[in-house]
């Protein structure tokens, strides 16, 4: 994420947010990094929520909506 971070800084591309997650491929834990602050997800989600999983996903790459 730090690494993404910076590399958008140096294409000058304003990227406010960048999103994470760590997996074992059944446990999932999801974190946000905005400017210095990184945020962690309290909460681990396993592979039988796999729609709320996948609800995550979506939302980190859906284009907002004013």
């Amino acid at each position: 994420m730090l690494a993404a971070q910076l590399f958008n800084e140096r294409e000058e591309n304003e990227i406010k947010t960048i999103y994470g997650a760590v997996t074992s491929g059944t446990n999932w834990r999801f974190l946000k990094l905005e400017g210095k602050i990184v945020y962690i997800d309290t909460v681990e989600y396993y592979l039988r929520d796999v729609g709320k999983i996948l609800g995550i996903l979506l939302s980190a790459i859906a284009p907002v909506q004013k």
